[in-house]
């Protein structure tokens, strides 16, 4: 029985499509780096200059006492940054692809998708360069190979706001600049930079609440062999990405009959 519910359910989102999500990633990609010398280079060079920066001024300037501090912060600056850039484009994935959205025949929730898997082609890029730290650093633990399952519930998760801004912001047109700020002030929430263990007890509760925080803990663990949150934190956050998942779907799916007329 829940199996068939499964499966009905991945063929209303257009996940029986994968060519066509595969098709508008690539257009998506080839388009974004066109003209361009470095071309899919680019996020890379960007994540390892942020690295630069980050390095310098938390082991240098300011030293938070980190061991290997340099795969610390990457690790999580991947995970961030996918994060940060696949809620960003989604939240106008509607708006700027309004003559896709005008196709009657195209499952419109495809999109968001295509919104979050973009960004995720620069964990792929990037990962051969964590892996060469951590070898370097002698921190690679069979566990890592654990690591994609932390990927797959960050996947959903952000698969679940972005069917719920995306098809906001065609009704709200303030709501891109809503999930700007919050994602600029949620990174100083999440322990991208410095170590959980390192914030006064009685503001940890208040990092808890973020779910990047257990994925980011959870990622350090299996990577790093650094300790693992706890095992409700884990629950929760599994828990709340498929909750999410099904609320923005169904948040989708009642907003979108309108779509055509407010675009």
């Amino acid at each position: 029985m829940d199996f068939a519910i499964t499966r009905t359910l991945g063929a209303r989102l257009g996940l029986r499509q994968p060519q066509l999500i595969l098709h508008l990633v690539r257009r998506e990609l080839t388009s974004a780096h066109r003209f361009t010398m470095l071309g899919w280079a680019w996020p890379l060079a960007r994540q390892l200059a942020q690295l630069g920066v980050l390095v310098f001024v938390f082991s240098s300037v300011l030293d938070l006492g980190i061991p290997d501090f340099p795969v610390y912060v990457f690790s999580g600056l991947v995970a961030w940054s996918w994060f940060s850039s696949g809620l960003t484009e989604a939240s106008t994935s509607l708006i700027d692809q309004r003559h896709l959205v005008f196709q009657p025949r195209l499952p419109t929730a495809v999109l968001p998708i295509v919104a979050v898997a973009v960004p995720f082609v620069d964990v792929l890029m990037a990962a051969p360069v964590l892996l060469l730290m951590l070898i370097l650093s002698g921190e690679l633990h069979l566990t890592a190979l654990l690591f994609p399952f932390v990927l797959a519930v960050q996947f959903v998760l952000m698969c679940g706001v972005a069917w719920l801004v995306a098809p906001g912001s065609v009704y709200v047109r303030d709501l891109p600049n809503i999930v700007t700020l919050a994602l600029m002030v949620l990174f100083y929430l999440t322990p991208v930079f410095y170590s959980l263990h390192k914030i006064p007890q009685q503001f940890e509760w208040l990092l808890q609440l973020n779910p990047m925080t257990t994925l980011l803990e959870l990622d350090r663990a299996l990577l790093l062999g650094l300790p693992y949150p706890g095992v409700w934190h884990i629950v929760g956050t599994v828990a709340l990405a498929a909750v999410l998942a099904v609320a923005g779907w169904f948040g989708f799916a009642r907003m979108r009959p309108g779509l055509v007329d407010q675009l």
